[in-house]
């Protein structure tokens, strides 16, 4: 029996995240570009539900850093499939940065990373404007 490839892994996750915006938020994702506007609402949504600030953490459950890495795998991959439908590219492991990401050509691209500082940072680190860079 043969390992799944990095492609297979990563579509996995992807489909993942269409079922988990569906169950959860009611929100069809359908792999076109325009849906990356829902994928952003979506990590709005997310960024907003976690407690900021000493005060807050005390107050209201923090998702578990296991939880938080799960959303990044469907929400990053998903985002990695949108591209790599749309404008190609593979799905490998990039060893210096331990790191799985989507290679077009010479270009690595990191949409998991990119999903976790949307959810830790907020609007500066917007997804729809993410995907139109990497896309352009």
């Amino acid at each position: 029996m043969t390992e799944p490839s990095p492609n297979e892994i990563m579509a996995a996750y992807a489909a993942n995240a269409v079922n988990f915006a569906h169950s959860n938020f009611g929100v069809s994702l359908d792999f076109t570009v325009e849906s990356i506007d829902q994928v952003e609402t979506l990590a709005n949504r997310l960024f907003h539900t976690r407690p900021k600030g000493v005060i807050a953490k005390l107050f209201r459950k923090q998702p578990s850093e296991n939880d938080v890495q799960n959303v990044c795998k469907m929400l990053g991959s998903y985002i990695g499939e949108v591209y790599r439908r749309n404008k190609g590219g593979e799905w490998q492991i990039n060893h210096d940065l331990q790191a799985i990401g989507l290679l077009d050509g010479e270009t690595w691209i990191f949409p998991l990373a990119k999903v976790l500082k949307r959810i830790t940072n907020g609007k500066k680190d917007d997804l729809k404007v993410y995907f139109t860079e990497i896309a352009e």
